[in-house]
């Protein structure tokens, strides 16, 4: 078994954000297999606390592929979200050596009863890829694939790293007269991608191999 790429344990402190573990309880416990491995936290940006915070969740898949990570559309939407966007996006000078690395961006939305009795929707963008050994993909046929030809090939399988970065998007909530009691401020979702993005530009050479 070849390791992943992305290294064990994030950094809760990097530039301006300050991050906090986060422990992964319910489903997701239950449903994978034993020995793979969670990682979860949620960083804010201690000079601006205006920007909502950014959750970072990896899964660390173990010696069983099939039921250790799985394409997040499947947990998303048994979850309740409603998906508005789906695409793939490359983020700029993303990877250690300044090269791109592939995203699939999903904007989904979900119904959720406020104490007042109201109903308002909440929306959140997630940005996530797929880290192995080598590849970084987007595409959970293109890992599969990957995993054959290097089994047939190479003679190794590789650790999986499932990764995803998501936040709110603000503006659609206080469009429906919703604010978070944190007091972020009101983001488009343009401007929730274009947080997410850099944020994953300062995080990424940290956490990903270099060799």
């Amino acid at each position: 078994m070849k390791p992943s790429r992305l290294v064990r344990n994030l950094p809760l402190q990097f530039g301006s954000m300050q991050g906090r573990q986060v422990a992964v309880t319910g489903e997701e416990l239950k449903i994978l297999a034993k020995d793979t491995i969670f990682e979860r936290a949620s960083y804010v940006n201690i000079q601006n606390r205006q920007q909502p915070s950014i959750e970072v969740s990896v899964v660390f898949s173990g010696k069983d592929l099939n039921n250790s990570i799985h394409r997040p559309e499947r947990c998303l939407k048994s979850q309740g979200w409603n998906f508005s966007k789906e695409r793939k996006v490359v983020v700029k000078g993303a990877m250690p050596d300044g090269s791109d690395m592939p995203f699939r961006e999903i904007v989904c939305t979900k119904p959720v009863k406020l104490p007042d009795g109201r109903v308002v929707n909440i929306m959140r963008v997630q940005y996530y890829t797929f880290l192995g050994h080598v590849v970084i993909t987007e595409s959970h046929y293109e890992r599969t694939l990957q995993d054959m030809k290097d089994r047939l090939f190479k003679g190794y399988d590789q650790q999986w790293a499932y990764a995803t970065f998501s936040m709110p998007v603000t503006k659609f909530e206080a469009d429906q007269g919703f604010s978070r009691a944190q007091g972020w401020g009101v983001f488009t979702l343009e401007e929730s991608e274009e947080m997410l993005e850099n944020f994953i530009r300062q995080l990424s050479p940290l956490v990903i191999d270099k060799s």
